[in-house]
């Protein structure tokens, strides 16, 4: 594409569509547009950028024709999807409506300026010549602007976490729509966030307790730590050696639980809990897509704009993210990058315009990579001992009545809790089968094919011929777990004429598999409602796509097909187990009946509702393209806050061996953000919780805030 010359950036030109790109209308009436569109440059610019970053296929300059100021152009390019478009006949220099006025781009284009023509394809794509010249500037502000701050419901006194560290409890209270100001008498549409705040080392003087007013210091920086999920709560003894190299910095360092997760109720009180689990399946379904990432952020700048009211000071974020708190960092920086002072994330940078689908394609190839190192290299024997153990599960093991939310009565044994509690979750051949989660902290076996680096420690080799093979601990764990299972059956398979109450599964082995399952959906629901939401977001070049159970189909269309045992819930036939080869899911979730024994009663209620998520087309933008590629630009520094420029300094930290967030993914994510530095982990067997591990923590810190 030809350079767009400074001087032509904000006028407005005629493009004259071709009669191919007439054609691509359905409707007969689609085809009485206007045959001219005004063009802001700057926007297109920006546009093409995205585009080029999106569809790197696409962006080659014999593709697209010279665009150049002041010269009409007859569009006949191919096309790109763009969400939708803004058709305008204002005048680009009106009030209002100037570029020059600052970043006023959105990716949620809810409105249309007059006339109102939505130019969509029958393919349901439309054509890059479409004008973009008023980026919406009014729907940034109603989804971004106007937070206002969160109540203050309270400061409790000091009190030792259990790293040594003292904190203090803050209790907020925000809407649960910031953008829809509801009444306090509404507590279903309120919110309450437990927040934990990580000020100093412990009191050198037990015996003199800290003063219940002692105030919050309005001189120490903030740093926030973001962590991983989503639905995971946050205490802040979480991370002991962050808090010790924090504060020892000057920080103070505040944990949040995000809104409905740990301490963070997901209803405001029994009342709203009653209301919700009342509602049709759209309505919870509505309720529950306010829990994802850009609603915590939306929170986590209400909590700011409080602290900055009583603190009477001005207050910036340091983020440190782990997981999923990059997606929360990343989302924060799109929209609202003045409130940050710096963002630092460790194994957490999201798919940045990746669908569902994409994601967990590359997901699998770490799951199959890792089951071919369990049963091909260190136990080949339990190959037969799984496929016993799931087909016993699946034909003998007792009949249960049934979890509410389901159809039909199932077979698997209750799970119980460290003190004899009913957890109202199962053990069923398909829950078994997700254990290949553990898998994620386990070292990959190199193989020939891999590319050398320069690892300080090297990973497990099994073509050493000094000693015997080290076997991961997640996999010594998990064929502990199988050899229990074959001991509790012993001759009791399928081809035994034994009974089913003769064969039966231990306690121990139950306490087995309960400490080894890791989804943890009893306590955490929201992890597995909106696990795969959290990849969908819009941009202004593609409208959000349907999550669509997006990982079980990935899982089902695997050329080995050794996830055969996988079904949809619309599958009423008997599930085969595969002949050959069969592998342990990972960090992949499932519709019921998966989700119903694994999540419990604190899920069930909300099945239906997951279901509706799952097809739900409508999500709005989690990410400003443009946002994040202007940050730090070298070109415009010279702008400064004049033009609504912003420098936030990000670093990030990849792993080679990461199983849930794709290195190379990563890689393609820092690209997207202006001065975005990533170093891909030198040490070959760290991986995607090094920022917590004792002993690994002080290193990763090191790298984000020193640099590498």
């Amino acid at each position: 594409m030809a350079s767009l010359k400074d001087e032509g950036l904000h006028k407005s030109h005629d493009i004259t569509m071709s009669p191919w790109a007439l054609q691509q209308y359905d409707e007969p009436g689609d085809h009485d547009l206007p045959a001219t569109f005004d063009i802001d440059y700057q926007n297109l610019s920006l546009l093409l950028q995205e585009a080029a970053i999106l569809y790197p296929q696409c962006a080659k300059p014999k593709l697209y024709p010279a665009i150049q100021p002041y010269t009409p152009v007859t569009v006949t390019t191919p096309v790109v999807p763009i969400r939708s478009v803004a058709v305008s006949t204002k005048d680009p220099f009106s009030e209002g409506n100037r570029s020059d006025q600052g970043p006023t781009h959105t990716t949620d284009y809810r409105e249309y300026d007059t006339p109102a023509v939505p130019l969509r394809r029958k393919d349901n794509r439309l054509p890059l010549s479409v004008s973009m010249s008023s980026r919406q500037k009014t729907s940034t502000e109603g989804l971004w602007a106007g937070i206002k701050p969160a109540v203050l419901l309270g400061i409790k006194p000091r009190q030792a976490n259990k790293d040594g560290h003292t904190f203090r409890t803050l209790e907020f209270q925000v809407p649960l729509s910031h953008h829809h100001h509801h009444s306090t008498s509404q507590k279903d549409a309120l919110l309450n966030l437990h927040a934990e705040l990580v000020d100093s080392f412990p009191n050198p003087n037990p015996t003199t307790p800290d003063a219940p007013s002692s105030p919050i210091s309005p001189q120490k920086p903030f740093t926030l730590y973001l962590c991983g999920g989503p639905g995971d709560g946050n205490p802040s003894g979480k991370v002991p050696e962050l808090n010790k190299f924090c504060i020892n910095r000057g920080y103070q360092v505040l944990y949040v639980h995000y809104r409905g997760t740990g301490l963070s109720p997901l209803f405001f009180d029994s009342t709203a809990k009653a209301k919700v689990l009342n509602m049709s399946d759209h309505d919870k379904a509505n309720y529950l897509a306010k829990f994802r990432q850009d609603n915590i952020v939306r929170d986590l700048e209400a909590i700011r704009l409080c602290l900055e009211k009583e603190l009477a000071t001005n207050i910036k974020w340091t983020l440190i993210c782990q997981s999923f708190g990059g997606w929360v960092a990343t989302t924060y920086l799109s929209f609202l990058p003045r409130s940050l002072e710096a963002v630092y994330i460790s194994a957490g940078m999201p798919p940045l315009g990746k669908t569902p689908r994409e994601v967990y394609e590359k997901t699998y190839v770490h799951i199959v990579r890792r089951n071919e190192d369990y049963f091909n290299e260190y136990f080949p024997e339990d190959q037969e001992h799984v496929r016993t153990i799931i087909e016993y599960l699946r034909d003998k093991a007792p009949l249960q009545g049934g979890v509410e939310g389901q159809s039909a009565p199932f077979r698997g044994y209750e799970l119980y809790g460290e003190n004899g509690e009913r957890k109202g979750c199962y053990l069923t051949y398909q829950t078994f089968m997700t254990l290949g989660r553990t898998f994620g902290s386990a070292p990959v076996i190199r193989r020939d094919s891999d590319e050398d680096g320069d690892e300080e420690e090297e990973p497990i080799s099994l073509t050493s011929s000094i000693g015997p093979k080290k076997i991961p601990l997640p996999y010594q764990k998990l064929h502990r777990l199988i050899t229990s299972f074959v001991s509790d059956l012993g001759d009791h398979s399928m081809s035994s004429s034994k009974s089913n109450a003769e064969s039966t599964i231990s306690k121990e082995t139950l306490s087995l598999y309960t400490n080894l399952e890791s989804f943890a959906l009893h306590r955490r629901p929201l992890y597995a409602l909106l696990h795969e939401a959290i990849y969908c977001s819009s941009t202004c070049l593609q409208t959000s796509q349907p999550s669509d159970w997006a990982a079980i189909d990935v899982a089902l269309s695997h050329p080995s097909g050794a996830f055969s045992w996988l079904s949809r819930p619309s599958t009423t036939t008997t599930i085969t187990i595969p002949s050959k080869k069969f592998y342990f899911t990972g960090e992949t979730l499932h519709p019921a009946p998966l989700l119903s024994p694994l999540g419990g009663p604190a899920l069930t209620p909300f099945l239906g509702a997951a279901d509706i998520l799952a097809r739900k087309a409508d999500w709005p933008a989690l990410y400003d393209f443009c946002s994040l590629r202007q940050n730090q630009n070298p070109a415009r520094e010279e702008e400064g806050e004049e033009k609504g420029m912003t420098k936030v300094k990000v670093r990030a930290v990849a792993y080679k061996q990461d199983m849930y967030v794709d290195l190379g993914l990563s890689q393609l994510a820092a690209k997207f953000i202006g001065g975005c530095e990533l170093v891909v982990c030198p040490f070959g067997s760290w991986g995607h919780g090094s920022l917590k591990e004792v002993g690994k923590t002080g290193r990763v810190l090191g790298w984000l805030f020193d640099g590498f």
